[in-house]
């Protein structure tokens, strides 16, 4: 752009109008009219450059307005020599927006995940006056949000807010929490005079109020302490009157910190107050501009009183057509808004979290060597697969609660899937700082527990033997629904334990086998023994003896014949006894 206080040069853009609009927490945008002697400009050497444009009212006082141009039009219209072209420019934070990502930012505090994105974007040239608290957030989502929508949702979940400075040759960033980071123009003092245009002039002014909420209150769920809601409690200070009937409930609160859900109900009040007294006017003072403070003298809408402002919006619109042969005199006029400096600034949550909605895919993490990491609570760590970081490790990730079928006071089921499983994830309430585990997903390297589809009939668990188990290590319980094949299948990789608090009864239709293949031993405690072959026979069959004792009787059968003790012996035949053998011996 050439200087417009020199002699017009040929070849040369030459602003001959502006317009811009500037807010607090938005990024401004500028629309330079300009003219220059050559037709056809390259559109691509002036996109992605600086660019500055000077507003004179007043010998050594400049209004500086500096940005990067994002736009380049030609409109091709010739006049006098001159061709027209348009020039939109804006702060080198507006680029953030033509960035989107899925991330997850982790144990980070509202600042530190500002200066991590701005530098990524190299958005180096940023203030943070920041004088309260910053509570790290444990876990932060950015989920197909452009980097500058997510900016200002953090910020405006932390009571965050900014404004640009603006030099000739750069613009900077100022992020602050409170009334105290704003600045005072360089000649602060203004007037309501209804006919004049001078830079101290306001020849329109208005103030405003409007009713707002009452009492903000907020609540979310500690899985941690369970029966202690989160909560947080805004009071409004300006909403007017009636303000207990517009009082406003917000579940979830979105964080398991009560002072950060406090923090949230009190700057949706204030955000609330604020605006519900919103001033503006008219005036011509081209350094009006947000987060910058003027002093209002003899205010006539507050008895004559002198007021401190700080400038909240402004519309810029500059003329100087002398570069075209005009006759007209520059012009120049701002249209503003502003509010009371005693009045907490804060921005309304309007940039809302993602609502997760479906099943999303995600990889159990773990310590390193782990195969089962969990904290005492059963929730495990996950890595969300929207989350690109391959180098994000279980420290990185949240703890994720699994949901199971059955839960209670030390009972129900209880099921943790391992490091490296694919899992359904799902987010409670849609929000995408709480990840919640639906279940397990089977993959071509991770295939199911029966080959399909020769065994699509069977269904059941299998689990896998830890540390470092095999495919032959394992627990299964299953069953095998082919239709006359059916079978109910357990298998104990080590010990099968089990216990019966009173009675069990097992009815088998066919054959029972059973084979141990170490000792067998059978102990009623209280009871008796019983075991009869009502149609057949009983066989018990001992390769070295087979022993019968009931205290001090004894018969002892061996391979090489049968010894009975007792302390006294009856044999009883009702019809006959025979004794026989190669030599029988009775002694006395």
């Amino acid at each position: 752009m050439g200087d417009d206080t020199q002699p017009f040069e040929e070849g040369t853009l030459h602003a001959v109008g502006l317009r811009a609009h500037e807010r607090l927490s938005a990024p401004y945008v500028m629309s330079i009219e300009a003219v220059c002697t050559e037709q056809g400009l390259d559109a691509d050497t002036f996109l992605g450059q600086p660019v500055s444009i000077t507003v004179r009212r007043k010998e050594g006082i400049d209004r500086f307005f500096h940005g990067v141009v994002r736009q380049f039009v030609a409109l091709g219209i010739e006049q006098r020599g001159r061709w027209h072209y348009r020039i939109e420019a804006v702060p080198s934070l507006w680029f953030l927006s033509q960035s989107v990502d899925c991330r997850i930012f982790q144990k980070k505090t509202a600042v530190q995940i500002l200066r991590q994105v701005f530098s990524d974007h190299g958005v180096t040239k940023v203030k943070f006056q920041v004088t309260g608290a910053q509570t790290p957030r444990e876990y932060t989502t950015q989920f197909n949000e452009d980097d500058l929508t997510f900016c200002h949702r953090i910020m405006q979940e932390s009571g965050l807010f900014y404004y640009f400075e603006h030099t000739k040759d750069q613009h900077t960033l100022i992020v602050t929490d409170s009334n105290q980071g704003f600045q005072k123009m360089e000649q602060p003092d203004h007037r309501v005079i209804e006919l004049g245009d001078n830079v101290d002039i306001f020849n329109d002014w208005r103030t405003s109020a409007a009713t707002g909420f009452g009492v903000v209150k907020t609540q979310d769920y500690d899985p941690t302490q369970p029966t202690t809601p989160v909560s947080g409690r805004g009071v409004a200070q300006l909403a007017g009157p009636d303000s207990g009937k517009r009082d406003v409930y917000r579940w979830p609160s979105m964080t398991t910190e009560h002072s950060i859900a406090g923090d949230r109900a009190r700057f949706a009040t204030e955000a609330s107050d604020v605006r519900s007294t919103l001033c503006g006017g008219r005036g011509y003072d081209p350094n009006l501009c947000p987060g910058f403070r003027f002093m209002l003298l003899s205010d006539p809408t507050d008895n004559g009183a002198d007021n401190e402002y700080v400038v909240e919006e402004v519309f810029h619109s500059a003329q100087d057509d002398t570069w075209v042969g005009g006759t007209s005199p520059a012009d120049y006029v701002a249209q503003f808004s502003a509010f009371l400096v005693k009045t907490p600034w804060r921005e309304p949550l309007v940039c809302h979290r993602p609502v997760m909605t479906g099943i999303y895919s995600a990889i159990v993490l773990g310590d390193g060597g782990e195969e089962i990491h969990a904290d005492r609570l059963g929730r495990i760590k996950v890595r969300p697969l929207f989350d690109h970081r391959k180098e994000t490790v279980a420290s990185m990730a949240i703890w994720a609660r699994v949901l199971h079928p059955w839960s209670g006071n030390k009972w129900g089921w209880q099921h943790l899937p391992r490091v490296g499983t694919e899992v359904g994830i799902s987010f409670m309430s849609g929000d995408c700082d709480n990840p919640v585990v639906m279940g397990c997903f089977y993959h071509e390297q991770n295939p199911p527990v029966f080959d399909i589809p020769s065994e699509k009939t069977k269904m059941g668990f299998r689990s896998r033997s830890t540390h470092g188990g095999g495919t032959q290590d394992y627990n299964e319980l299953s069953f095998d629904d082919r239709l006359g094949q059916e079978v109910f299948f357990m298998h104990a990789q080590k010990d099968h334990l089990m216990e019966v608090e009173r009675n069990q009864s097992d009815s088998i239709g066919g054959e029972r086998d059973t084979v141990v293949h170490d000792d067998d031993s059978l102990t009623s405690r209280t009871g008796n023994i019983s075991t009869t072959a009502e149609m057949g026979s009983i066989l018990m069959q001992a390769e070295t003896s087979i022993k019968l004792q009931c205290g001090e009787s004894i018969i002892t059968m061996t391979p090489a014949g049968i010894t009975v003790e007792a302390p006294e012996i009856t044999i009883n035949g009702t019809a006959t006894v025979t004794i026989s053998g190669g030599m029988v011996l009775i002694q006395p």
